[in-house]
């Protein structure tokens, strides 16, 4: 009779424990986001730390006209993070302070997520999930990626262009039934890096959408995708009026006052602040397949926007009374290489105006301002605690000019050697 309880409590127990992925294949279906993780109940802690060197072509011993350094090789703290997770019945938050020495050490707050949630499988993601607070904007996969997870450095051109940073304030609704994932939100539309940073000019507020799935195909394919859309107001800030002013310019240096040095400022009336349309639609796809030698990752994600840049080219269709279009993709793959260590490559595209005209020869020919980067990886891993990864970023730019006054890529590539070490 002991033995059948014995039995019949085991068999209990093993129903109630979570599914085990096969052996080596802790990534396969795992999202380093919410609502899909799946955190233990209760309270969790959680940091890491990336500490890097880097090498840029384009480094200068020198100080720009603003008086910022425009030496670039040097010593980091990309990004030390400490993060608590909060994971009950009915409720659930998240809290995530960041510092870095990117610009100078600075200390930010990057995730305060209050959420309540039905979860009726603790073994499965939300049915629905209502999430109030600072959080990383959820426009396709990449933004979104906890960076700690992600294999290549950084995001991409285009995503650093559109998004200077992940974080916004806002509400969003997300949930997951079986393998459907969608996600609706509305945001302030101004994330970290952007020049009203985590505030809002506008009533109006940025509206978006997200819909997808993520499935384990088999224990040893998991695939998923998104498609993504988000519409917003722009904001162009207006000046203030100004009186007419009389300017002294010792033009020939002469050092005697004379009537030509003598010029006139007109007076400026002031202008008003004007709204302007903004959207982005994006789509993403990714599979992880286990090999014998480790788990490999293919994915790629599209995205074509108009008047959204405000990291890189900023666009304010005000100014130039055209709306700029950009478009921006990436494809990349990595290869896990046994447990301990991994090889990748990433290609990225970045258009930041599908439509700008180049003035040469006294006439206006099509003109492409497109950075195009290839990015080989390869690191060491040891499983869960630590990385230590090398990439070369070989950029392609129009920054430069020929002679003859032809557009052509400057000196920008960009090597990266980073240690992470994560609990």
């Amino acid at each position: 009779a002991l033995r059948e309880e014995v039995a019949a409590l085991r068999a209990q127990v093993e129903a109630a424990r979570p599914a085990q992925p096969p052996p080596g294949a802790f990534e396969l279906g795992y999202t380093g986001f919410w609502p899909w993780m799946l955190p233990p109940d209760g309270i969790s802690f959680a940091g890491y730390l990336q500490s890097q060197y880097e090498t840029h072509q384009d480094s200068i011993n020198q100080l720009s006209q603003e008086g910022t350094l425009l030496n670039k090789d040097r010593f980091s703290i990309r990004r030390a993070r400490v993060g608590v997770i909060g994971d009950w019945e009915y409720v659930a938050m998240a809290l995530q302070l960041d510092a870095n020495t990117t610009n100078g050490p600075q200390v930010d707050l990057r995730k305060a997520e209050a959420s309540l949630q039905y979860r009726p499988d603790r073994k499965k993601p939300p049915i629905v999930m209502a999430t109030m607070g600072l959080f990383d904007t959820p426009f396709g996969y990449e933004l979104p990626e906890s960076p700690h997870m992600r294999w290549f450095m950084e995001r991409t051109t285009a995503s650093q262009a559109l998004w200077p940073a992940e974080p916004d304030l806002g509400l969003r609704l997300a949930g997951a039934v079986g393998f459907f994932r969608w996600t609706i939100a509305g945001l302030n539309g101004n994330p970290l890096g952007t020049t009203y940073a985590e505030q809002d000019p506008l009533s109006k507020k940025d509206v978006l959408f997200r819909f997808g799935f993520d499935t384990l195909v088999r224990e040893d394919l998991h695939l998923a995708g998104d498609v993504s859309a988000v519409r917003g107001t722009g904001f162009h800030p207006g000046s203030p009026s100004s009186p007419a002013a009389l300017q002294f310019t010792d033009e020939n240096g002469s050092g005697i006052v004379q009537s030509t040095d003598y010029s006139v400022i007109e007076a400026k009336s002031a202008t008003t602040s004007l709204p302007f349309d903004r959207w982005a639609v994006g789509a993403d796809v990714r599979a992880h397949i286990l090999t014998p030698i480790g788990v490999t990752t293919l994915s790629a994600e599209f995205v074509l926007a108009a008047n959204m840049d405000r990291g890189l080219y900023v666009a304010d269709p005000t100014v130039t009374g055209v709306d700029e279009r950009e478009l921006g993709y990436y494809v990349a793959v990595t290869q896990e290489v046994l447990r301990y260590g991994v090889v990748g490559f990433r290609y990225d595209y970045y258009n930041p105006n599908l439509d700008v005209d180049d003035n040469r020869s006294g006439g206006l020919v099509p003109y492409s301002e497109a950075i195009k980067t290839a990015s080989p990886l390869v690191g060491l891993v040891l499983p869960g605690r630590a990385r230590l990864l090398f990439q070369y970023d070989i950029i392609r730019n129009a920054l430069g000019r020929t002679a003859a006054g032809v557009p052509t890529s400057i000196a920008d590539n960009v090597a990266t050697i980073r240690l992470q070490v994560q609990q």
